[in-house]
């Protein structure tokens, strides 16, 4: 699936695509949707903040067993 990376959507457009929309908010971009009275503003806040690939390894393996 193709993300778009627009910031802005005509209504009509964000409902039809509303996935990709979606999506795009969840990666990072945050989103309006522009309505003839005003406009929405989307953006994905995580439950709780996931560790990244580098921070995880940088922290290194298990400490040696005591033996």
């Amino acid at each position: 699936m193709l993300i778009r990376q627009a910031h802005e959507w005509s209504r009509v457009e964000g409902e039809r695509r509303i996935s990709e929309l979606l999506e795009s908010a969840r990666a990072g971009n945050p989103q309006t949707i522009q309505d003839a009275d005003g406009s929405f503003e989307i953006r994905f806040v995580a439950l709780s903040k996931k560790e990244g690939a580098g921070e995880f390894l940088a922290r290194g393996g298990p400490d040696k067993e005591q033996r």
